[in-house]
């Protein structure tokens, strides 16, 4: 593991871009990598944290036929549990999600092929509570086709997730339900009557949420936003965007008080759009992108106060991954090029940012406006998260077929 010090400036001529990661300014001590689990043909992974209680998902394989058992183990204290399987028996497993509480449940999610001839992808979810993993529960309708779950707890504990859903083979529709480990879900509600292959979920402390619909892929799409009030209602969804060519993957985040941010892909670009006052402006291009430069992925989190950070690709001119900081209601600063990415930017309440993948991760922690850096050598990272206090990296490559995580107290 090696520590990133003193200050790297980066000027390009397309924008003024002062990318700053100053390790004696605002020391961060990251733990040597713990390796929580070891299966074999080790495959994904996601984590969580809500800074006591940390959670990693992952898949263990089988050397025939592509079959993955869902996993995941538990921290508390710094101290781990065991892997336990979330699942039955080997299935075709796909897309894995967590999610811990503020009491400390977890929240795991997936989606899995219930036959290998046909796309019947179906979602199931199981809650880990009282220190035991309870039964997997398939939300989905048998026998047609479901989409990778979206999940996020409020300040309550209370679990939200949604999900599209086929209710024939022609038409589709986006599902939400909500619930808790102790009484289980209530009935699922269609907020939604079509569906665009790609969902993302916000929940804020005081329960309003904002699920995102957009394309997957390369594909093309609108974007919709659809609103929950903290009384449990779900308004009708908004257009911000009408579909243009490679128009894809929004990504939102959710502050306490109720400002929302949306990012998304275009051909070559970025996007946003943002919701003050219970309002959502007009989309419009991320300020300091370069047009025709943006690609592979952009993501946003939003802090307990409404501000935000987004990042993007830039795959030409200079390539790499940039990050821009939006203060609540404010504007985009100037975008900073950041020697980690693209896996996406998560935030904790406080307002600490975390992005990180190969080997790097980068944190601007709660009060300042710098980014720090840490390689962690030739290892992998899979996954970030943050919380009251406590970042996380998982990794990947610290020892064969294994899953690690590396923390770092934070404001």
């Amino acid at each position: 593991m090696r520590e990133v010090r003193g200050c790297l400036k980066v000027s390009i001529s397309v924008l003024t871009i002062w990318g700053v990661m100053c390790g004696a300014a605002a020391a961060q001590t990251w733990s040597a990598p713990r390796v929580v689990a070891s299966v074999p043909y080790l495959t994904g992974g996601a984590v969580s944290t809500n800074g006591s209680t940390s959670a990693v998902i992952f898949a263990a394989g089988v050397a025939t036929d592509n079959l993955f058992e869902v996993q995941a183990v538990v921290g508390t204290g710094g101290s781990w549990g065991s892997p336990a399987a979330l699942a039955p028996q080997f299935q075709f497993a796909e897309d894995f999600t967590i999610a811990v509480a503020p009491n400390g449940d977890v929240l795991a999610a997936w989606r899995y092929d219930a036959t290998t001839a046909a796309d019947s992808g179906v979602a199931q979810v199981a809650f880990y509570t009282s220190g035991h993993w309870g039964a997997p529960l398939t939300l989905s309708t048998t026998g047609l086709n479901a989409g990778m779950p979206s999940i996020a707890f409020d300040g309550q504990s209370q679990a939200t997730v949604a999900w599209e859903q086929n209710t024939s083979s022609t038409t589709c529709v986006l599902k939400a339900l909500k619930g808790d480990a102790g009484h289980g879900f209530g009935a699922a509600q269609t907020i939604n009557s079509t569906c665009y292959r790609y969902v993302d979920l916000a929940v804020n402390s005081v329960g309003q949420a904002v699920a995102v619909q957009g394309a997957s892929g390369i594909t093309t799409g609108p974007v919709l936003a659809i609103s929950r009030d903290a009384n449990g209602s779900w308004a009708a969804p908004v257009t911000l965007a009408a579909s243009v060519y490679r128009q894809r993957q929004p990504q939102v985040g959710l502050g306490n008080e109720g400002t929302a941010v949306v990012v998304w892909l275009t051909r070559g670009g970025v996007s946003y759009a943002a919701r003050s006052n219970g309002s959502w402006g007009a989309a419009t291009p991320l300020p300091g992108v370069p047009a025709g430069r943006a690609g592979g992925v952009s993501g946003v989190a939003v802090d307990g106060n409404g501000n935000a950070v987004a990042t993007f690709t830039l795959t030409s001119g200079t390539p790499g991954v940039f990050a821009t900081y939006r203060p609540v209601s404010g504007a985009w600063q100037t975008p900073v090029q950041l020697p980690a990415g693209p896996v996406p930017v998560k935030a904790s309440a406080a307002g600490t940012f975390i992005v990180g993948s190969g080997a790097t991760v980068a944190t601007r922690l709660a009060g300042s406006s710098t980014w720090k850096a840490t390689s962690f050598g030739n290892d992998s990272i899979v996954d970030v998260a943050a919380g009251p206090g406590l970042a996380i990296v998982t990794l990947a490559g610290v020892a064969p077929d294994s899953i690690a995580v590396s923390t770092a107290a934070t404001p």
